[in-house]
C-alpha cells in the first residue's frame, strides 16, 4: 500500500486526532543480532526528524534503566507538543508509590513504564498494588514491557497474562498498555484486552528481524487474530525507536494485507490506519 494512499485514508481525521509513536526511547539496547546486542542513541533532533518523515505527530519518550526519569523529562521539556515523557519505577521497592507521585509532580511525567522481566518481579506482588493505585490516581496510564527478552536472565514468568488478568481486574480505572503485543504469548495477551476495557497493547517490535519478509506476515496475523477478538481498535502504534525507525514501520504495517491469501482475509484498510491515530485517543493528555 502506498503512503499516498495512507495519506487519502487518514487525512478527515488529521488536525484533530495526531498520529503518535506510543513506545520510544533515547537510547536502548538493539538484539537483532542477540549474539551482538548493540547500544542505539538518538539526539533530539535527529527524533523530530525521524517523525515528521513518518508524518507522526506526537511520541511517547520512556524511561528504563539506562534513561532516568529525569532524563526524560528534560528531553520532552524540549519539545513538549511533540513529545510526552514516561517515568519508570520498580513497583515493589519501597517508597515506588511515593516516587510515582513525584515523577508526576516534579517531571510533568505524563505515564510509567515498568519491566517485570527485567527488574524480576511479577505483576500481581501485591507489593505493586500502591503504584497501581498512584497512578490510577493520577490518570497516568501503566505501560509493561510484556514480551520476552533475550538476556537469559529475563524470566518469562514475569509477562504471563494471566497476571495482567488480575492486575487489569483489581484496577479497572487503570489504563494498561501491554507492550510488544504480548509475544511470544500473543493470542492469551489479546484476549486479556478482549477481558478488559481498561487494557490496550501496542505494537512495537513483538518478533525478531524486522526486516525479514516473514516480520509483516507475523504482524498481519496477530492483528487478524485481533479484529476477529474485536480487539483491533484496542491496537496502539508503536516502534521501539530509535531500534526500529518510524517511516519504515509505518509502511511495513499498512502493507501488511500482501500476506492474506484470500479478500475476507484482509485487514480493513481503515482500521490499520486508525491503529496510528484514532485508537490511542483514550491514552493521550487532555
Amino acid at each position: 500500500m502506498s503512503t499516498s494512499l495512507l495519506e487519502r485514508e487518514s487525512n478527515w481525521r488529521r488536525g484533530s486526532i495526531p498520529r503518535v509513536d506510543y513506545h520510544c526511547h533515547i537510547s536502548m539496547t538493539e538484539y537483532s543480532d542477540i549474539e551482538h546486542p548493540t547500544v542505539v542513541s538518538v539526539t533530539l533532533e535527529e527524533f523530530l526528524a525521524d517523525l515528521d518523515e513518518a508524518g507522526i505527530e506526537k511520541a511517547v519518550v520512556l524511561a528504563d534503566g539506562r534513561t532516568t526519569p529525569e532524563q526524560v523529562s528534560a528531553f520532552v521539556g524540549q519539545a513538549p507538543e511533540r513529545l510526552i515523557g514516561f517515568g519508570y519505577v520498580n513497583p515493589v521497592e519501597q517508597g515506588a508509590s511515593d516516587e510515582v507521585r513525584r515523577q508526576r509532580n516534579e517531571l510533568s511525567l505524563f505515564g510509567l513504564k515498568l519491566y517485570p522481566t527485567s527488574d524480576g518481579f511479577r505483576v500481581n506482588d501485591e507489593r505493586a498494588f500502591e503504584v497501581y493505585e498512584a497512578a490510577t490516581d493520577l490518570g497516568m496510564p501503566v505501560m509493561f514491557h510484556h514480551a520476552g527478552m533475550p538476556s537469559p536472565g529475563d524470566l518469562l514468568r514475569h509477562s504471563d497474562p494471566a497476571l495482567i488478568d488480575e492486575v487489569a481486574h483489581s484496577f479497572p480505572g487503570l489504563k494498561v498498555v501491554l507492550a510488544h503485543l504480548g509475544y511470544p504469548r500473543v493470542d492469551e495477551t489479546l484476549y486479556v484486552a478482549r477481558k478488559h476495557r481498561n487494557v490496550w497493547c501496542d505494537v512495537s517490535w513483538p518478533y525478531g528481524d524486522v526486516n525479514h519478509p516473514s516480520y509483516a506476515y507475523m504482524l498481519w496475523r496477530d492483528l487478524l487474530t485481533a479484529l476477529n477478538l474485536g480487539v483491533l481498535n484496542k491496537m496502539v502504534f508503536g516502534t521501539d525507536y530509535p531500534g526500529v525507525r518510524q517511516r519504515p514501520y509505518v509502511d511495513l504495517l499498512m502493507s501488511v494485507n500482501r500476506y492474506a491469501p484470500h479478500p475476507d482475509l484482509r485487514i480493513p484498510e481503515e482500521r490499520l490506519t486508525a491503529i496510528l491515530d484514532e485508537n490511542v485517543k483514550p491514552l493521550l493528555p487532555d
